[in-house]
């Protein structure tokens, strides 16, 4: 304990400020053993991979926020969920899916979404967020930005033993500079593929779908499922990875509807928009309009 003391002072005294990396780790909470969630009443700005500074906003819920309106409630009835994608990562709060639909369509969105989760995770906070809201606030509306991101997600999910030990291991990877440099953790939020290739059937992602879709089916009706490109490693969209089509399918023959947006994301680049953040993947301001466009178009057209 005295070296392991020692150590972490030394370590301190000759990096005096906290990296990026932990600061960003720090804005979320564990919830059990192993449900991560954004940390409610957060305010913080980070830099991107291009060095873009971009600001996360959250209310007492632990949910980002692009008003001060959500600071205390948010009965909006159109929910967003999913990952980081959803989340927004990477964006200034008036850059996100959510701010635009709020000021250019006027629709109150609220996002349920969390980065580095994977289908379980994303089951597990939606369920949380609708048995914790009361019945007149429940959404009539569920849109879900889904990614190939999910089976390297739902691979890493802790299991077994460890998920006894996850907790030490989350509380000091945020706290100890010493433990991150020992045991640096696997890099979260990459959206770049080196190599495109199709995952099997038996992939544990379609089997956590299959348990999530059968869990949501009696509203069926109200959710979309969204798809559109990744970035490949050239900064270009990913048109050659399989697993959007095959997903797609798996989706529709659930009975869940879909919305493609990959031939529109290859039209904007094409068009020199800012689809992807350098150096990142994430959806850039532009990809955010095309998911926001593409949400609003369609909850319209239900009313």
């Amino acid at each position: 304990m005295l070296l392991l003391f020692l150590g972490e002072v030394t370590f301190h005294t000759f990096n005096n400020q906290t990296t990026e990396e932990i600061r960003y780790k720090k804005i979320h909470c564990l919830k059990g053993f192993t449900q991560i969630r954004l940390c409610p009443d957060i305010n913080q700005t980070f830099t991107r991979a291009d060095d873009k500074p971009w600001d996360i906003k959250t209310n007492r819920f632990g949910e980002r926020i692009v008003s001060e309106e959500q600071n205390h409630t948010n009965p909006a009835k159109i929910w967003l969920i999913g990952d980081s994608m959803s989340m927004g990562y990477g964006l200034p709060s008036r850059e996100t899916i959510s701010y635009i639909l709020e000021n250019e369509f006027d629709l109150k969105i609220r996002v349920i979404a969390v980065d580095a989760i994977g289908t379980n995770g994303i089951l597990s906070l939606f369920e949380d967020t609708y048995r914790t809201t009361i019945e007149e606030n429940l959404p009539t509306h569920v849109y879900w930005i889904w990614n190939p991101s999910d089976f390297i997600d739902d691979e890493r999910e802790k299991k077994g033993i460890q998920q006894m030990f996850y907790p030490f291991h989350f509380y000091l990877s945020r706290n100890s500079f010493l433990y991150q440099k020992i045991l640096p953790a696997t890099k979260n939020n990459v959206y770049t593929n080196s190599i495109s290739f199709l995952y099997p059937s038996s992939h544990i992602t379609y089997t956590n779908l299959k348990h999530l879709l059968e869990r949501v089916s009696q509203n069926k009706e109200q959710w979309r499922i969204l798809f559109s490109w990744g970035m490949a490693p050239s900064g270009k969209p990913d048109t050659s990875d399989p697993n959007y089509d095959v997903a797609n399918q798996f989706f529709i023959k659930a009975g869940f509807q879909t919305i493609d947006l990959r031939k529109k994301t290859e039209m904007m680049f094409a068009n020199q928009k800012k689809i992807y953040i350098p150096n990142d993947g994430h959806p850039d301001q532009e990809l955010a309009k095309i998911f926001a466009e593409a949400i609003a178009v369609d909850y319209k057209k239900q009313k």
